[in-house]
């Protein structure tokens, strides 16, 4: 969040943090469970302090349980395991075997990101509906925040049925079911498509500081294209010309355009992008959570960066991924050599490493070759000591094996977001563009390319996006797919490209992958494994990930998905 910009979000992120400061010194007991006219909020000031709760649970989005599950689930990011680094009981090369199951963490951290949002909203909600039902405030001062937070419910069970297709479908607050029973994925997905149409409507049209990091009409419209753009996974039933109707909400506003460069969305002082539509406003002080920075620099960046810690050395993306990008895009960026630093910023960190003062970094722990390990000998890090992210160059693979011994140097890292110098890694300053316009440019793009494998109005729409990034027009949205070159020529194979190459480490992958039948390709993208009992799983119920055994245990209406 940027000093220059006095917005709502900075309002709520500082009474974010005025809450979660109050609650650490004063040990008292508060039970929010219990809603009273006592603690119902009255005012306008406390109406957006009730507003900011709703959104506090954005904090886990960017990075964290939810980057996990929709990202390292697929070809463009993984969590190799380094020795004793990220081995996690196996839990991070499962979920990029697809061999997840019901005690993985993460499966339950997604699960409550999901609900812990709902559980909110609905309670705001009631909140609002009661303050009308007792004549305390006017149904029309009330609409506007309802519908608003029925948008950021309608946001939380897009997310529950985007990952495990069946949950519960919980509405009221006071007189919720304390163990509610599973529903179908479609019948979530017709409450919410049906729930986002009443409410849309009553949100704001203003783009500006008064509906930054919040949930406005257009927001709510890419919503529902992103809904409509699943419709087929989710219900059954393609709605291409609904994607399309969204979309043109957006588009046609005039309201938001892409920025000349590419990333002015990914500065640290973006705030007010233009191709921001719903932007999560973090902050290193006020609102945390956005730590990717921690979780994919090697432990030496902390000197390329001065960073006030060191960082974890982990999450990468797949070199079949980085190899997408032609040369000349301007989102691949440089890679360092040993003669100098990367020059052009990129959604990648690669090659040789650099100190902030000078000189190469180094990596002592490189690990040396092993013969005779087996079932597979181990050649070593053929850079020796100096600091080569992803082996660029080398010969070798960019991430020599997924474990138990990957290289503490392998895999190219994400540069995407900039890294403020002399910044704690753990607490990035972005904002984060959940929704931002280049993906409506390229959902239109698609929904037009189902319709009409030949449309002009789809290619143009996609070259708009590569016409940016510095690359030559396509002629055809047809390709091999990125993770497959070898493989064969598929229709609409450069359109499902473009969109990872645009859209990389946005939490969108997963998505795209399941949406274009491509999940299921895993041991094309799978990297090599040596640890005892790791498999590889294919099968179409994994396009659903499987309920915690806890959340089964504690309610035991709900119904396990198929296959787990």
């Amino acid at each position: 969040m940027k000093k220059t910009l006095v917005h709502l979000g900075l309002l709520i992120a500082v009474l974010i943090v005025t809450t979660f400061t109050q609650s650490c010194t004063k040990l008292d007991e508060e039970l929010y469970g219990e809603v009273t006219p006592a603690n119902f909020f009255k005012t306008q000031e406390e109406f957006i302090s009730a507003l900011g709760a709703a959104y506090t649970q954005f904090a886990d989005y960017a990075s964290g349980d939810l980057m996990n599950v929709q990202e390292c689930s697929t070809d463009e990011g993984v969590y190799p395991t380094r020795g004793q680094d990220w081995d996690d009981g196996g839990t991070q090369r499962r979920i990029h075997l697809h061999a997840y199951g019901t005690e993985d963490g993460y499966v339950n951290g997604a699960w409550n990101f999901g609900f812990g949002g709902v559980n909110t909203t609905n309670r705001l909600i009631y909140q609002f509906t009661s303050l009308v039902e007792s004549k305390q405030v006017d149904q029309a001062v009330a609409d506007a925040y309802i519908a608003e937070l029925q948008t950021v419910r309608g946001f939380f069970y897009w997310q529950l049925i985007d990952l495990y297709g069946n949950v519960p479908l919980v509405t009221d607050f006071a007189k919720a079911d304390a163990a509610p029973a599973t529903k179908s994925r479609k019948e979530v997905y017709d409450f919410i498509v049906g729930d986002l149409a009443t409410a849309v409507p009553k949100l704001s049209k203003s783009v500006d500081g008064t509906t930054y990091g919040r949930m406005n009409y257009y927001a709510g419209q890419t919503l529902l294209a992103k809904l409509y753009l699943n419709a087929a996974v989710y219900s059954g039933t393609a709605e291409w010309d609904k994607v399309i109707t969204a979309c043109d909400e957006v588009i046609n506003s005039g309201k938001y355009t892409l920025e000349s460069n590419y990333f002015t969305n990914f500065n640290v002082n973006n705030s007010g992008s233009k191709e921001f539509i719903f932007a999560i406003p973090y902050d290193q002080v006020f609102f945390t959570g956005f730590n990717l920075a921690v979780r994919t620099l090697h432990y030496g960046s902390q000197d390329t960066y001065n960073l006030t810690a060191q960082p974890w050395n982990g999450f990468c993306t797949l070199e079949e991924f980085y190899n997408s990008y032609d040369d000349a895009d301007l989102r691949k960026g440089d890679a360092g050599t040993l003669t100098s630093p990367a020059i052009r910023r990129g959604n990648f960190i690669a090659g040789y490493q650099y100190k902030a003062s000078g000189g190469f970094v180094m990596d002592d722990g490189f690990e040396k070759p092993n013969l005779t390990r087996t079932p597979a000998p181990l050649l070593g890090d053929p850079d020796g000591a100096k600091l080569n992210l992803g082996n660029i160059g080398s010969g070798q693979p960019q991430i020599n094996e997924l474990g138990p011994q990957a290289y503490r140097q392998s895999g190219v890292r994400v540069g995407k977001w900039e890294i403020a110098l002399g910044s704690h890694p753990d607490a990035m300053s972005n904002d984060y563009a959940v929704f931002r316009y280049a993906d409506v440019l390229l959902m239109k793009a698609e929904a037009l390319f189902r319709k009409d494998p030949n449309s002009a109005a789809a290619l143009a729409l996609v070259n708009q996006i590569r016409t940016r990034a510095g690359v030559p027009a396509l002629t055809s949205l047809d390709g091999k797919l990125s993770y497959d070159m070898a493989g064969p020529v598929v229709a609409g194979g450069e359109l499902f490209n473009e969109i990872g190459r645009e859209m990389f480490a946005e939490n969108h992958r997963r998505q795209d992958l399941i949406r274009w039948g491509f999940y299921n390709d895993v041991a094309k993208w799978a990297l090599p494994f040596y640890n005892p009992g790791d498999v590889i799983k294919t099968g179409a119920y994994l396009t659903i990930f499987p309920i915690h055994k806890d959340k089964i245990a504690a309610n035991p209406n709900l119904v396990q998905n198929p296959g787990y």
